[in-house]
């Protein structure tokens, strides 16, 4: 084993994650899971793998078994942003996004960074800090320079207005507040929505089909309930997880009006080899990091 372990900052992390392309390998590896092919780590480097000490992520090669740490909550945070990022492609209604994104610190950088990198056509990100510290200048300063225009605003409700895509990030909790006609509601935090906001929501996708038998979420024991009365809208029901709308098994949105939520059910515990791997390549190919002994 190597006597030295690239190690790779939040601030490394922010630069890897531009050039570091794990989309379409994080899609693929959905689809196989969905097809009971394979789970997400089928597609890392045979022998490869990720250990953590809770806070640091220990990323293992295969081969030559170099060993590359990056923070724990980095990489899952990681994981969520391209998950959003998916099922942003492939559920918001086709045309310009106008996004909202409610979150702080590095969760909510990197969601801005992964929209601003892999989903075309974002117009407008409104991004409501709810009290914290807004981003690091240097990536709204990439989302101009990009040509997305961006608000910093106090309030959810500030964010949401008009927004055909909300996405909720990190350590963030949302009130009752009502979704625009067509929306996409992005959970990422792990933590239910309130179910007067459910009420509102047609349809529902998770990232691991799998893990609803396990789940003891609001939407899980409440989309099975009956028809409503009042509006006729049902309880929003889990329709398909992301792999089979990604293998065109499931046709997502069926109705441009319906508002969607998507539930990263699985994406906030797994540390996923792949994309370690993706980070690890693209930090070392581009000198980020430092070289400590083991």
């Amino acid at each position: 084993m190597n006597a030295t372990t690239l190690r790779l900052s939040n601030d490394d992390l922010r630069h890897v994650v531009e050039d570091a392309d794990a989309v379409q390998a994080m899609a693929t590896a959905l689809i196989a899971r969905s097809a009971g092919r394979e789970d997400l780590t089928g597609l890392a480097d045979e022998g490869a793998a990720v250990h953590d000490d809770g806070e640091t992520a220990i990323y293992e090669t295969a081969q030559d078994r170099q060993l590359c740490a990056m923070s724990a909550a980095g990489l899952r945070e990681y994981r969520l942003a391209v998950l959003t990022a998916l099922a942003t492609r492939h559920l918001v209604v086709p045309g310009v996004v106008t996004a909202s994104v409610i979150g702080s610190g590095l969760a909510l950088e990197l969601q801005l960074t992964i929209l601003r990198t892999h989903v075309p056509n974002v117009s407008h990100i409104a991004v409501a800090t709810q009290g914290n510290q807004p981003p690091d200048r240097a990536v709204l300063d990439r989302l101009d320079r990009d040509g997305i225009g961006f608000s910093l605003v106090e309030t959810p409700a500030d964010a949401m207005f008009g927004a055909n895509l909300v996405v909720l990030a990190g350590a963030t909790r949302l009130g009752a507040l009502r979704l625009a006609k067509g929306a996409v509601l992005v959970n990422t935090t792990g933590v239910d929505l309130p179910v007067a906001l459910l009420d509102g929501v047609h349809a529902v996708f998770v990232d691991d089909q799998e893990g609803l038998a396990d789940s003891d979420r609001t939407f899980v024991r409440t989309h099975r309930a009956t028809r409503r009365g009042g509006r006729g809208h049902r309880s929003p029901s889990v329709v398909a997880d992301l792999g089979r709308v990604l293998a065109g098994e499931h046709p997502g949105r069926t109705d441009h009006d319906h508002v969607l939520l998507v539930e990263l059910i699985g994406g906030g515990t797994e540390l996923d080899p792949v994309l370690a791997g993706r980070i690890h390549q693209a930090a070392a190919a581009a000198g980020l990091g430092t070289f400590a002994d083991n």
